[in-house]
């Protein structure tokens, strides 16, 4: 009677140590995936490195391979620890880098994306104009064709940029673009223009000087073009036109 008993009570227990079975089993389980998971996270904080680092963006005169190569010489430490400020700011050391984000990718990479300056004019023989009116000065310039060539003192590049601009605009009903554009230190213009001619004004209403000059260059002098070596529009009513070798007289037009 008592074995029975017995039976009966173990039998009776059993799911109950099962369960207790499976709640070890699950605890155990639930250890060694912290542990992992921890080891994983020291390894990839302290020994997994930066693989490859690749750059992106679209570039015209820009090296990517050597972009590439420059940048991977500025990452120290691990994938988690490399300093991302500091690898943007290598990518903006290159003259031609206008803007740089620099970003992890699991597991080992970093990704750069790049946006190149534009050049929109020469300044000077040795440096551009970016599209934003930053002066640049890469270790090779080479002439751009089709870009303009500006002069000026160096803190008046974004000036002289949008006088350019401005001056073309009076010309365009004219057919002629200014190729080059100088500002001298006493604040006057030297315009090469595209069809040959030399304008000079000074820097009183000159936008309204050069509205004139167009006028009389529509009512007298486009037929007479190759004729002309230089017009001087520093004159409060006047133009003076100097005449190429044939005529070395010089006339004044008044207005």
């Amino acid at each position: 009677m008592t074995s029975m008993t017995l039976l009966r009570d173990m039998h009776w227990n059993a799911p109950a140590w099962g369960k207790r079975l499976l709640d070890l089993v699950f605890f155990a389980m639930v250890i060694v995936l912290a542990v992992s998971c921890i080891r994983v996270v020291h390894q990839v904080n302290h020994g997994a490195t930066v693989q490859s680092v690749r750059v992106h963006g679209d570039f015209r005169r820009l090296r990517r391979d050597e972009l590439s190569a420059l940048l991977a010489q500025s990452v120290h430490g691990s994938f988690m620890s490399v300093d991302l400020e500091s690898v943007r700011q290598a990518a903006m050391a290159s003259p031609w880098v206008e803007q740089a984000r620099v970003s992890r990718i699991w597991p080992d990479s970093l990704d750069v994306q790049v946006r190149e300056r534009q050049p929109v004019a020469h300044w000077g023989s040795k440096s551009y104009i970016s599209s934003r009116g930053d002066v640049f000065t890469p270790s090779q310039v080479t002439l751009i064709q089709g870009l303009p060539i500006l002069y000026g003192p160096a803190d008046q590049a974004s000036y002289v940029m949008e006088q350019y601009r401005a001056m073309n605009a009076i010309l365009h009903p004219l057919g002629i673009h200014v190729q080059s554009l100088e500002l001298t230190e006493r604040m006057s213009w030297i315009l090469q223009l595209d069809n040959g001619l030399q304008v000079k004004v000074d820097r009183e209403d000159t936008l309204t000087k050069l509205q004139r000059f167009v006028l009389l260059y529509q009512r007298e002098l486009a037929s007479r073009q190759n004729q002309i070596n230089s017009v001087d529009l520093r004159y409060h009513n006047g133009i003076a036109v100097a005449w190429k070798p044939v005529s070395t007289t010089t006339s004044l037009f008044r207005h």
